[in-house]
């Protein structure tokens, strides 16, 4: 799992991080509405990198290994 996580993208980890903290990733990651899913896209990216079936697997196992805060 090392390799993959080591290329989580910042986008992803922003991703993940607005998870964790309850906010929209949509809205940190695209705040002028002009790409709309990429949100989705970096969180499907991230749950796959880390082996996740959920979002919500993926911020727990991002949180454990010290990926976000």
């Amino acid at each position: 799992m090392t390799d993959s996580t080591d290329r989580l993208t910042h986008s992803e980890r922003a991703c993940l991080q607005s998870v964790a903290r309850g906010l929209d990733p949509e809205a940190t990651i695209d705040p002028d509405g002009s790409q709309a899913g990429s949100a989705r896209k970096h969180l499907e990216s991230a749950r796959r990198k880390l082996m996740a079936s959920t979002t919500i697997e993926a911020v727990a196992r991002a949180l454990k290994m010290g990926l976000i805060e």
